[in-house]
């Protein structure tokens, strides 16, 4: 028994199994793709903003809790701390006093969010301070999270 089959109906057969068959050619795939890594960058990016934006705030939350510590401070000893140090470990002036020392604040917490050190200045003869914090780049000056922030009783 031979079987023979004519050309046309051949690319007819062909032609029918193509349109049958389910599924993405490689450039469809690939469109898909890049449309899905578009959109992934996206929002990475709107997420990582609002991250530092939440540091910040955080951060702006830490400076006034540090502010209320220095104001225990200064009705316990009469006077504002000298250095932020002072809130940790008694300085010369309360030693002197023989009155017993209580760490007011953990050493950590003298850190702002980003792990800097925060600047502690006192102003107008000892009446008023300043605290500043450099932001998350650490160096004074710079915009957005790296901007600098200074806070006063």
């Amino acid at each position: 028994m031979k079987i023979t089959m004519n050309s046309k109906e051949t690319v007819v057969q062909v032609k029918e199994f193509a349109k049958n068959q389910k599924g993405l050619t490689l450039v469809e795939l690939l469109v898909v793709v890049t449309l899905i890594g578009l959109i992934a960058v996206t929002v990475a990016s709107s997420v990582f903003s609002k991250g530092n934006a939440a540091k910040a705030e955080l951060n702006l939350t830490r400076m006034e809790s540090l502010k209320q510590e220095i104001s225990r401070y200064r009705l316990t000893y009469n006077a504002y701390p000298t250095s932020l140090n002072d809130l940790v470990k008694p300085n010369a002036q309360v030693r002197a006093t023989g009155r017993p020392f209580t760490s007011i604040i953990k050493e950590d917490e003298l850190k702002d969010i980003w792990g800097n050190a925060y600047l502690f200045k006192l102003e107008n003869d000892g009446r008023t301070y300043a605290i500043t914090s450099l932001g998350s780049d650490g160096v004074q000056g710079g915009e957005g999270p790296d901007q600098d922030v200074t806070s006063r009783p």
